[in-house]
């Protein structure tokens, strides 16, 4: 089967397309990615031939879901994190699409699109129109989350399937919602911030310049949890790969660059 068979058709609106175009507008150039060997992102419309072009006849049914939401997900994170600097979703489209394939024929479709609507609803949890106002979706797409929650209690998490399950998915959501508990509170860690100011918890610079050159220091000493330009995320072992101190070895990092504050 062919790449193009499992694209949306030409008489279809092309909302990967436009997905594509309405960020290169917002950002002023082409959606960059973390990867070590290339400047951008892989286009979404590439993206998508790319995941399904390998599967078996039967998920076909999952061109359009997966093609709605990367479109979906691609304009939320822009919505929530204007100021996103990497946009890769390889992995996460990937693996969304490798667990829905794995299911009944009736409840694979179905499976897209929950993932997806989860993954949009956290943009705007933890982005711009609420109180936690992130800067940046970093630590959700390549990993830093996860790896610090499988971390806090291995037992429970540490054979989940995957960076992007349903399981890690819901956590999340759940503790967007305490973040803002904490904020209502005036909490010594997430304090109300009382003006639209991004919220930085670190111990480093989240400046555009730092951003960049801390996370491409880490993706090229191979210290980013889930490399998410590749479509395997980098092949790891994820029952394994959290044991690795990624959030220590960010703060040394960072202070052996001057981002330390």
């Amino acid at each position: 089967m062919s790449a193009a068979s499992l694209s949306p058709s030409a008489d279809d609106a092309d909302p990967l397309g436009d997905a594509s175009a309405t960020i290169e507008r917002a950002r002023g150039e082409p959606p960059r990615s973390l990867a070590p060997d290339r400047d951008h992102a892989t286009p979404l419309a590439e993206l998508h031939a790319r995941v399904l072009a390998d599967t078996d006849l039967s998920a076909a049914r999952l061109s359009r879901p997966l093609a709605a939401g990367l479109a979906g997900l691609a304009l939320a994170q822009l919505d929530a994190f204007p100021a996103n600097l990497f946009w890769d979703l390889d992995f996460i489209a990937a693996a969304i699409v490798d667990e829905a394939a794995a299911l009944e024929p009736a409840a694979a479709a179905a499976c897209v699109e929950d993932r997806f609507a989860r993954m949009i609803r956290l943009q705007h949890l933890y982005g711009q129109a609420t109180d936690i106002n992130f800067s940046y979706v970093h630590d959700f797409t390549y990993g830093f989350d996860w790896a610090k929650w499988v971390a806090r209690e291995p037992s429970l998490h540490a054979d989940v399937p995957g960076p992007f399950s349903r399981h890690f998915l819901v956590y999340m959501e759940q503790r967007g919602h305490e973040l803002l508990e904490l904020i209502a509170a005036d909490d010594d860690k997430y304090p109300s911030l009382g003006d639209d100011r991004p919220r930085n918890p670190f111990s480093f610079s989240r400046e555009p310049a730092a951003e960049v050159a801390l996370h491409t220091e880490l993706a090229r000493r191979g210290l980013i949890p889930v490399e998410t330009w590749a479509l395997d995320g980098g092949g790891y072992d994820w029952s394994t790969r959290w044991r690795v101190a990624f959030q220590d070895r960010r703060v040394e990092v960072a202070e052996e660059l001057g981002y330390a504050i």
